[in-house]
C-alpha cells in the first residue's frame, strides 16, 4: 500500500482489528526460504484453521509436515496480543530451541509492520528470546515443555507445538487443561508419532466425540505447491512410516505407519492381501515395494 491518510491508517486500523485474515494478508510477513521476505499469502487450508480455531476453544490439529501450520499459529498468536489487550498467551514445545523458533516467527512479522502501525499499536516493552510482551498488558511466553510455564497461569491462549513428541506429553497437558476452565483457548498441534501415545489418545477422544477438543486433519497436500509426482518422489526416498509421519494422507495411515514400528507395514498389508489363512510359507521381495508369497524355498527357482 502507498502512503496512507490519517483517516485511511485509522480505518485500516479498525479493519485489521476486525479481521484476522485481512491484516494477514496485508500486513503480515513472513521468510520465504526462497524468495525472502514476501506477505503472507494465507492458503485455502490456512483461512480453514484460522475459522477453526475461532469456533473451537479446544482444538487439536493432526498435520503433515511443512505445510506452514507454525507460520500461521506464530501470526495468529502475534495478531491477538497487538491487536486485543490483556492476552496471556502460551507456547509450549519440545525444546528450548523449537520454543525460540517459533516465537522468533511472531517477531520477524512484527518487525516489518508499516511504521504507521507501530506508532498505532501497543509499544514493545519486553522482547527477549522467550517473551514479547506489549504496554496494551497482552504478553506471548515461548517455553519447552519441560519447563512447566503453564501451571498456575490464567492464560487466554496455550499452543501445543507437535504434541506427539513431547518428552512429557501427559504433564503437558495436565498443567494447561485448567487453563481452558476459565475461557482459555488450547490449540495442539502436531504430527503423528505412532500409535498407543497420549497424542492418539487424544485424537481417538476428539474424533469420537468423547474429549472436549475438535479435531483437524491436513494431509501432504494441504499446500497448492503439491501434487502427485511430488509426492512419489517423497515415496521413493523415504522409508515408508517416515512418508506416513511425514507427509500422510490420512489420518488412519498417520498413526497406524508412523512411530519407527518394529515391522514393515507395507509387507504386513500385501501378506493380508495375498495369504489365505492357514496357508504356511513365506514373503519374499524380488524388486523393491513388490511383495510376493511363496509357500517353500524351491519356488524361488
Amino acid at each position: 500500500m502507498g502512503r496512507l491518510t490519517e483517516l485511511q491508517q485509522e480505518a485500516e486500523w479498525r479493519h485489521c482489528c476486525e479481521s484476522e485474515t485481512y491484516f494477514l494478508e496485508n500486513y503480515w510477513s513472513i521468510a520465504h526460504p526462497a524468495h525472502g521476505r514476501i506477505l503472507f499469502n494465507l492458503r485455502g487450508a490456512q483461512s480453514s484453521a484460522l475459522q477453526h480455531w475461532d469456533d473451537n476453544r479446544y482444538s487439536l490439529t493432526l498435520k503433515a509436515r511443512q505445510i506452514g501450520w507454525t507460520t500461521l499459529v506464530a501470526a495468529h498468536q502475534f495478531w491477538m496480543a497487538f491487536f486485543k489487550p490483556d492476552q496471556n498467551i502460551i507456547d509450549l514445545s519440545r525444546t528450548e530451541r523449537e520454543s525460540v523458533l517459533l516465537l522468533r516467527k511472531s517477531k520477524y512479522g512484527f518487525q516489518h509492520l508499516p511504521d504507521w502501525m507501530l506508532a498505532r499499536g501497543p509499544d514493545s516493552v519486553v522482547e527477549h528470546q522467550q517473551k514479547m510482551a506489549f504496554d496494551n498488558g497482552s504478553m506471548i511466553t515461548s517455553m519447552p515443555s519441560a519447563s512447566d510455564p503453564a501451571r498456575g497461569e490464567s492464560a487466554s491462549l496455550v499452543v501445543v507445538d507437535e504434541w506427539a513428541f513431547l518428552p512429557n506429553p501427559e504433564e503437558a497437558w495436565a498443567s494447561i487443561e485448567p487453563v481452558a476452565d476459565v475461557g482459555g483457548r488450547i490449540i495442539g498441534l502436531s504430527t503423528a508419532n505412532g500409535s498407543g501415545n497420549f497424542f492418539h489418545e487424544l485424537w481417538v477422544g476428539s474424533s469420537t466425540g468423547t474429549n472436549r477438543f475438535a479435531p483437524m486433519f491436513f494431509p501432504w497436500s494441504a499446500t497448492e505447491d503439491r501434487d502427485e509426482s511430488w509426492y512419489l518422489s517423497k515415496k521413493e526416498s523415504m522409508l515408508p512410516w517416515q512418508l506416513a509421519q511425514e507427509y500422510p494422507t490420512t489420518p488412519e495411515e498417520a498413526f497406524i505407519k508412523s512411530g519407527n514400528p518394529v515391522f514393515d507395514l507395507d509387507v504386513l498389508e500385501a501378506m493380508n492381501r495375498t495369504v489365505e489363512p492357514g496357508q504356511a510359507g513365506f514373503l519374499w521381495e524380488p524388486h523393491p515395494r513388490t511383495v510376493e508369497f511363496r509357500k517353500d524355498a524351491h519356488s524361488l527357482a
